[in-house]
């Protein structure tokens, strides 16, 4: 399977943008690019392999049933996971099924719902991620 997120805005320290591939489209949230820095900066663009993430029966982590980002550089335990806000995010990917940005504030919404899609459709799975930024105009 192949997903691709699409970064189209920055704002409010965040980065946000649309995950394809799925049977609808969702969006994502990420920390602003801060030099690629663990947990406060958005991944690099590019592509990545995501691989299963605490979906052994038993298995004790704080993400359970997520996906892991496989080669971002200089980083690790980057995930696709719930989360509406940067301060959910720890350098990670936010999926949601809406988004809102406001004067202070950019958030995804819904994202339990989008996460169980993925899970849905997904599921144990390995899969291809491609990250784009959208060129600035």
């Amino acid at each position: 399977m192949q997903l691709t997120l699409q970064r189209f805005l920055s704002a409010n320290g965040a980065t946000m943008g649309t995950l394809t591939g799925l049977s609808r489209t969702l969006y994502t949230l990420e920390e602003a690019w801060r030099e690629n820095k663990p947990k406060v900066s958005c991944v690099p663009a590019g592509s990545y392999r995501c691989i299963p993430h605490g979906w052994g029966a038993g298995t004790k982590v704080s993400k359970p049933r997520t996906w892991e980002l496989v080669g971002v550089p200089d980083r690790s335990a980057v995930l696709i996971h719930v989360g509406n806000t940067t301060k959910d995010t720890e350098g990670c990917i936010l999926a949601g099924m809406g988004l809102m940005v406001t004067q202070l504030l950019s958030s995804v919404s819904d994202s339990r719902i989008a996460i169980e899609l993925m899970r849905w459709e997904i599921g144990q799975n390995e899969f291809m991620l491609t990250i784009v930024d959208t060129p600035k105009i």
